[in-house]
């Protein structure tokens, strides 16, 4: 082969090229993987060794669901009105619509870290960087203090706004795979652009996985300290804002929107059903949040985990009377819950109690148990002594505030080594030190064998990405849990500039909410669940099909073993992914004729098209008859023994097969009804005799077909043999393997066509195949189809 030079200047432009896409001459780019992560991405310093010099994103979903990633850049001059450039993904199920990739920047936030101390924390997605900053204010006690403060409306910009990079950003990316996108790669570029210097590009692809993820088995509820009011009150943005966030109506359906869109389907309700001076229930401040929520697309069918509704419970002793008018208001509100669409109604305990306090309950839970109702509350691990036959779903508290701070202490950590440490600090809260510890499981199996649910909470909200993921994920499953209640969506009092985001998920804004990447991995978390959940739904359907599949035990024995405390959370999610496509492939699949034949030698295979030499003979009998189950004993056929070798058949009208429906020329007979005989002999050459595997392959018969070789029925080929409809089995091919057939040379083939309407008989060829290598159906029938679209592909 000659060699191809390639011109000095033409290999520079390629040098160049990869240096612009690896890095400009003032900034490099880091893709952070996983994005997830509990490494925080700080404006100076050493990068976390999650940040690496790559030049490419790849991300793998399912349709419907959201991708994150993420990447860092980092100069050595300041970088003026950065700007990222985003074409569609594209791919061979075509473009995707433009907003499907979301690019922000994260942000900054003034409040408590891990560990305790204040800092500002890389804690928000914003697209624009602006309308928020964080300035000195400081305090005798504390000369250090700093507050967050607006610069105009609290309000994010609808898309990323170009960005002044000092020394170093962090950018976030959120992919949303379209519902109907087809499975397959897609792919864009992405590109960073400085107003002062040269662009870099970044390849972005998207794997869509050919499987629908199931709904989690595991249940995603979110304390929610909010209650409606009308347009134009006074709200959470003019310092109503102590126990409860006061929210409009449009707030609050922004608000559910984006818990859906992160996997939380069902928040839990403050302010519920009251009961008027006549003794009748209101319903009306609850009949407008479920309004609102159903308006964002929550409910109904689920439960509802109301606050504050009639019939709470109370920390004394019940009277006999106030016992039962209890039992009649929980049976009205169940009554009016059900009518609404709403199967179950659980009332809230006193929050956070324990002990004796919890013990003081009982007469309320009992109540509430006896009139049909449910009952949840946050509380200790010790609950199922105290009250486990009552309680329907306890909300059970899993402490992970005090190792961090008394680390952080212990270590002298100030605000910046606690940032730097945010990943240590993490390692202390794992829920796996619950999981074998006799308090937490005689809690948890206790509630299990008693048929009810239990879920957990923890009140802090760390900047841990990661750890969001793990234990809202995999982490409930592991140990046990059937869902979580953490607090909280937003905390119980703030002014709008500083909100506690310790205590929070999101940021909350006018007319929505800012994303967090906490709150990001929240949602991987329960993605993680989906995908387990769909693993096992496929894994147990498979079962019942395939019980001796060794892939069944196998995977059986990998989820098992599932390392859900410290593997690698992404690896596990795309192995995952790989099982449930593995067994939704077992059993038969259509093979394309490449992969059918993948392993056999074509060149070595011999086929014979038997066209010629044919003699026919039709018993015809009319239609009703043939419609009858006694048409068989019509035919003179099989009285007469037609498939004996011996029969002279000289005075049969001879023909060819396999042309069409015309007689003699074509196969076919026409429009008669009844049964059709064809005989010929299977002469083989010396060559084929010697071939080990022998086929007859038949384009197709019409309509049932049984076969004979030198007297003896090998084969049938029928509605009854084959399951198929009338409508199928006459442009069915089939294959008649003579493996197992002594076989001399000259021998008798014979076939029987059974027609009951319309044309009938062999109307496509028939094949003789001869091979050296064993084949299976489909193998035969993709030599066929291989020999019809190349005929020099196999000889002939």
């Amino acid at each position: 082969m000659p060699t191809r030079t390639v011109p000095v200047p033409a290999i520079l432009a390629m040098v160049i090229a990869c240096a612009a896409v690896c890095h400009a001459a003032d900034y490099t780019v880091h893709v952070v993987e996983p994005a997830v992560t509990d490494h925080l991405i700080l404006p100076d310093g050493p990068l976390p060794a999650v940040c690496r010099l790559k030049t490419s994103i790849s991300l793998s979903g399912c349709r419907g669901e959201y991708e994150p990633a993420s990447f860092v850049v980092t100069s050595s001059k300041p970088l003026d009105r950065v700007r990222i450039e985003v074409d569609p993904l594209a791919g061979e199920g075509g473009q995707w619509p433009r907003e499907a990739v979301d690019v922000r920047v994260v942000k900054s936030y003034y409040g408590r870290s891990s560990a305790g101390p204040q800092a500002p924390i890389p804690a928000l997605l914003v697209h624009d960087d602006d309308f928020l900053a964080i300035e000195p204010d400081p305090t005798p006690e504390n000369p250090e203090r700093m507050k967050n403060v607006t610069r105009g409306p609290l309000r994010d910009a609808p898309e990323l706004q170009p960005v002044t990079i000092e020394k170093r950003r962090q950018f976030w990316i959120t992919v949303r795979i379209p519902d109907r996108a087809d499975a397959g790669t897609y792919r864009t570029t992405l590109r960073i652009v400085p107003a002062n210097s040269e662009p870099v590009s970044l390849e972005l692809g998207v794997e869509v996985h050919p499987f629908e993820l199931r709904d989690s088995m595991l249940e995603y509820s979110m304390y929610y300290p909010v209650m409606l009011v009308p347009d134009g009150a006074q709200d959470w943005r003019t310092g109503q804002w102590s126990n409860v966030a006061r929210l409009t109506r449009q707030q609050y359906i922004a608000e559910c929107r984006n818990m859906l869109a992160h996997g939380l389907s069902n928040p839990n309700i403050y302010g519920g059903v009251s009961v008027r001076p006549d003794g009748t229930l209101d319903t009306s401040q609850l009949e407008q949040i479920l309004q609102a929520r159903e308006e964002a697309g929550m409910g109904p069918g689920v439960p509802l985990y109301t606050m504050t509704s009639a019939a709470e419970p109370v920390r004394r002793s019940l009277t006999d009377q106030e016992k039962a008018q209890r039992i009649q208001t929980v049976r009205d509100v169940m009554t009016w819950a059900r009518r609404r669409g709403y199967p179950d109604f659980y009332w809230a305990g006193q929050d956070e109690a324990w002990g004796e306090w919890l013990a003081s309950e009982r007469d309320s839970f009992q109540a509430i148990h006896d009139g049909g109702g449910r009952t949840f509350v946050a509380c200790g691990s010790d609950f199922f002594k105290i009250i486990g036959d009552v309680l329907h779903l306890p909300v059970m508290y899993v402490n992970i505030s005090d190792p961090m701070t008394l680390f952080g202490a212990e270590q002298g950590f100030g605000p910046d080594e606690s940032l730097r440490q945010n990943h240590r600090l993490a390692s202390l809260i794992g829920f796996e030190r619950q999981v074998d510890h006799p308090t937490y499981r005689r809690s948890i199996d206790g509630l299990h064998r008693l048929g009810r649910k239990i879920f957990t909470y923890t009140t802090l909200r760390p900047p841990m990405p990661q750890w969001h993921r793990r234990h809202g994920g995999l982490g409930l499953w592991r140990v046990g849990f059937d869902g979580v209640m953490n607090w909280a969506y937003t905390h119980i009092s703030a002014d709008p500039e500083n909100q506690p985001m310790h205590f929070a998920m999101v940021l909350r804004t006018e007319g929505g909410v800012l994303d967090t990447p906490k709150w990001e991995g929240f949602r991987e978390g329960v993605d993680d669940v989906r995908y387990l959940t769909t693993l096992l739904a496929t894994l147990a359907e498979a079962l019942g099909r395939f019980p001796d599949e060794p892939l069944i035990a196998e995977t059986h024995q990998w989820v098992g073993k599932l390392d859900v405390a410290q593997g690698d959370l992404d690896t596990m999610r795309r192995e995952m992914a790989r099982r449930i496509v593995a067994l939704q492939r077992l059993g038969h699949r259509d093979l394309t004729p490449a992969e059918a034949l993948a392993g056999i030698d074509v060149e070595r295979v011999e086929m014979v098209t038997l066209a010629d030499h044919w003699r026919f003979r039709l018993v015809e009998i009319d239609q009703p008859t043939m419609m009858k189950t006694d048409a068989f004993a019509q035919d003179d056929g099989l009285r007469g023994k037609w498939f004996d070798p011996a029969l002279d058949d000289s005075q049969w009208a001879p023909g060819q097969v396999g042309g069409g429906y015309e007689l003699g020329a074509g196969g076919g007979w026409g429009n008669e009804p009844g049964f059709g005989w064809y005989r010929t002999r299977l002469a083989l050459t010396a060559s084929q005799r010697a071939g080990k595997f022998k086929y007859l392959h038949f384009d197709a018969c019409d309509e049932d077909a049984w076969i004979y070789l030198n007297g003896k029925r090998i084969f049938e080929h029928t509605v009854e043999s084959t399951g198929l409809m009338g409508s199928e089995i006459w442009r069915t091919p089939f294959v008649v393997p003579l493996n197992d057939v002594a076989l001399n040379g000259d021998d008798a083939l014979v076939v029987r066509i059974r027609n009951t309407e319309g044309m009938g008989g062999i109307w496509k060829p028939v094949r003789l195949i001869v091979s050296d290598q064993l084949m299976d159906e489909r193998q035969v029938k993709a030599l066929v189809t291989v020999r019809n679209r190349f005929p020099d592909t196999i000889h002939e």
